[in-house]
């Protein structure tokens, strides 16, 4: 969208130097003064980059930034295996480096979903809302299961070790739950359940790859819960 710049840059944190993409409108007087930045967390074994089709839309009147987790895109290496825990702080240390517009609210796609509640958890000051498409919210059966799996690596012992059952239920946060038509629907749901203060929205005619087919829907409902 030409009335959107483009920026790329670095930040330092506790677990490196972080690369992150921002997007916003080239005319900042179209930025909301009470618009609070909107963080992208991407899927394993993706990067920030992963948000460039659905980005734009979002950047509707606020600032957009997606991250590259520690160990992926441009963002320094992780030297030990990494846990959410570890995204959660590395992301944290991007949004304080920033001049931002109070708490930031947190978009999550698969993997990005479970870092997405654990900066709420660590740090709840510093989150507004969540938003999250796409749970990947399994069992301890099925995590272990994966654990098992010879892809399960870096990022991917990451998200199956990550308990979500625990975590899910302790979120205060205001929170809208996207399910679009794929095998974490139904995770998804579960997830949703698992929130107190949580809406769910089914989108079964959004299918893979879902933030590119379903960029519209997906950025209107988020928008629209953002802007509440």
């Amino acid at each position: 969208m030409s009335d959107l710049r483009l920026i790329r840059g670095a930040s330092p944190s506790r677990h490196g130097g972080i690369h992150w993409y921002e997007w916003k409108p080239k005319d900042e007087a179209l930025v909301g003064p009470a618009a609070p930045d909107l963080f992208l967390l991407h899927p394993i074994p993706h990067d920030g980059a992963f948000f460039t089709v659905i980005a734009p839309f979002l950047a509707a009147g606020r600032t957009v930034i997606a991250p590259d987790y520690p160990g992926y895109g441009r963002s320094d290496g992780y030297p030990e295996t990494p846990s959410i825990a570890v995204y959660a702080e590395a992301m944290i240390d991007v949004l304080r480096r920033r001049d931002t517009h109070g708490p930031a609210d947190l978009f999550g796609f698969h993997t990005g979903c479970l870092v997405a509640v654990e900066m709420s958890l660590q740090f709840p000051s510093e989150v507004h809302r969540l938003v999250q498409v796409d749970v990947p919210y399994f069992d301890p059966a099925d995590r272990r299961e994966m654990l098992g799996q010879d892809w399960a690596v870096g990022g991917f012992v990451a998200a199956f070790s990550y308990e979500s059952e625990k975590r899910y239920r302790s979120v205060k946060h205001d929170s809208l739950v996207i399910a679009t038509d794929s095998s974490l629907a139904e995770p998804s749901r579960r997830a949703a359940a698992a929130m107190r203060n949580c809406q769910l929205e089914e989108m079964p005619d959004v299918k893979e790859p879902a933030l590119e087919s379903g960029a519209v829907p997906i950025s209107t409902a988020t928008l629209k819960f953002l802007d509440q």
